[in-house]
């Protein structure tokens, strides 16, 4: 691949553009000027053109229906949201770099979805009409995007991946980095406000449905073509992740093809996610003809892109077996997400995968901190330490964990991996991105070491001492109220209180030393058998959510039996436990 290279050493992106010759015809809210919705301070935007853009974020992402036809669900993301939230995220990082929008450089890709293609065109115009230069680089990945704001000779502002992770196919989102990372909630809170801001100074309500997209057409056709170009960065980064493996493997005999003798798998769902086989693994020598659903199809014809998802991972399963493969690979939609099949078949997913992923990094930093998140079961920390590390439980939710993380390095505590069971991993020598084909590619290189070196798969060798609970499940239970949030606190209060004053005669049920959410229950089953439960809130959602793990065969049942004792107890609270 061959890209000029212009100023600031990046590819040529048009440092000049988002400008338009006097007399060019515009509309009098929307030219191609360098700055086209000049936004207006200490102006009250209408409650209801705030609230489109308020109801779309989902903590530090933006999410929402960017299709319509789905019954009881109307699109809230459309051509025109996306234009505004464009010009929102172009405010904000020229105030945040302290750069004048004209002068910065954003990239913007996609996964796969049927919406994205669209929603692309509408925030690239949104990002060019206030004079940003923007690298398209279609089909991508999230890492993908973080990565091309610190690759040297890229080094992009900001970067955009368009997603919505492995949701169904008629949702969408936005995800955005700087070369810190990723955003934070307070970040998005500020976009979708200058989004609002900019819409009702452009005198315009987004979904109208006669005006909407006209008028992301007419600032597309007012805008310098020279400020979007189109960049093929996925090269770049499947070569990144390549040398991250020969380095790793450093095979004496064959450094350039150190995966030759090698066979994988890959199923990335039909999402982004099938250059890993194709541009990462198959150059290095790796045979990939095992390999499935590598084309995008934002239909999702075969399964969910989902490594938590059972039909997922049993088709991975399934084409490991089928091939006779050495490994297999499970990505999601957007690959900040991986799953991993042993050579015998077995699933490497959820507290599996976290273990697989701290032995590996326990190796290389001894001693150090692993944090995952509040639903990781016992056996998980009795691995850990077994190995010389220690195991820092926090809350649901990948930028918690996370973020927990370059909290805990920042205070003196060396923590080089955070891992959440939904295959969220972070790594702090890869700048705590979260990243499924970097934890995929770790893996990679333990199997193939271990292959080289004549020694035992690592389902059967590594992960043997691994104790898994003998049943487990999770409910969900719906919060009925309006208000939610207040409710969820009511209970968890009401719960703690149970707790405390003997949990209804359940001597064997003793509240966890640490909590940090909800409340985790530590259940004695007898003869050194330990079960738990915990109870807390969901972070978006109207919901309860207790999750429940016993050692003992159907043990999950007793647990729940009693536990119902506790919500007989509570009529007032507007709870639906019919689940349990």
């Amino acid at each position: 691949m061959s890209l000029l290279l212009c100023q600031r050493n990046r590819p040529a992106i048009a440092t000049t553009s988002g400008r338009r010759t006097q007399g060019s015809p515009c509309r009098a809210s929307v030219s191609a000027a360098s700055a086209v919705l000049e936004l207006p301070k200490d102006v009250e935007v209408p409650k209801e053109v705030a609230a489109i853009f308020q109801k779309l974020q989902n903590g530090s992402d933006i999410r929402g229906i960017a299709i319509a036809g789905v019954e009881g669900e109307e699109q809230n993301i459309t051509p025109t949201v996306a234009f505004f939230i464009g010009v929102g995220f172009a405010s904000w990082l020229s105030e945040t770099l302290k750069m004048p929008a004209n002068s910065l450089h954003i990239s913007i890709g996609r996964d796969s979805r049927l919406s994205g293609p669209l929603l692309l065109a509408s925030m690239v115009a949104g990002l060019a009409s206030q004079g940003v230069s923007v690298a398209q680089f279609g089909l991508a990945t999230t890492p993908a995007m973080f990565m091309s704001c610190i690759i040297p000779g890229y080094e992009y502002d900001g970067g955009i991946i368009i997603t919505a992770s492995h949701l169904p196919f008629n949702r969408n989102g936005f995800k955005f980095f700087t070369k810190e990372g990723g955003l934070e909630k307070g970040d998005i809170k500020i976009i979708l406000q200058r989004a609002a801001t900019a819409a009702h100074a452009a005198g315009t309500t987004p979904h109208a449905r006669h005006s909407d997209d006209a008028l992301v057409l007419d600032a597309a056709l007012n805008t310098d073509p020279s400020s979007a170009q189109h960049v093929d960065f996925m090269p770049v980064y499947a070569e990144h992740l390549q040398n991250i493996i020969k380095q790793g493997v450093d095979r004496k005999d064959n450094f350039e093809k150190p995966l030759e003798g090698f066979k994988v798998a890959v199923d990335p769902g039909n999402g982004a996610g099938g250059y890993f086989a194709t541009d990462v693994l198959q150059p290095l020598g790796c045979d990939i003809s095992g390999s499935q659903f590598l084309e995008p199809d934002g239909w999702f014809p075969n399964h969910v892109p989902n490594p938590e998802d059972k039909t997922a991972m049993a088709a991975g399963v399934q084409a490991v077996q089928q091939s006779n493969s050495d490994l297999g690979v499970v990505l999601d939609t957007d690959v900040d997400r991986s799953a991993v099949v042993a050579r015998d078949g077995q699933p490497i997913n959820s507290n599996r995968y976290i273990a697989l992923m701290s032995l590996i990094t326990l190796r290389k930093y001894p001693g150090t901190t692993i944090v995952t998140d509040s639903v990781t079961s016992n056996g998980l920390s009795d691995f850990i330490k077994a190995r010389g590390g220690h195991h820092y439980r926090w809350k649901r939710g990948y930028k918690n964990v996370i973020g927990k993380g370059i909290e805990l390095n920042k205070a003196g505590t060396d923590t080089p991996l955070m891992m959440e069971t939904s295959g969220h991993g972070a790594m702090k020598e890869n700048h705590f991105l979260d990243d499924g084909a970097y934890s995929a590619v770790q893996i990679i290189i333990e199997t193939v070491r271990r292959r080289l070196a004549g020694e035992g798969d690592i389902a059967v060798e590594l992960l043997k001492d691994l104790k898994e609970p003998k049943d487990a499940s999770e409910f969900r239970m719906k919060i009925t109220a309006q208000d939610f949030k207040p409710v969820g606190e009511k209970v968890l209060a009401a719960f703690h209180d149970w707790l405390e004053s003997g949990a209804g005669g359940a001597f064997n049920w003793s509240l966890a030393e640490v909590n940090h959410e909800g409340w985790r229950v530590t259940v004695d089953e007898g003869e050194g058998r330990m079960g738990w439960l915990l109870l807390r809130a969901s972070l978006h959602d109207p919901l309860l959510v207790l999750n429940v793990e016993s050692e003992l065969e159907g043990g999950v049942e007793g647990t729940v039996s009693h536990l119902k004792k506790f919500f007989a107890e509570h009529k007032e609270f507007e709870l639906d436990t019919s689940k349990l």
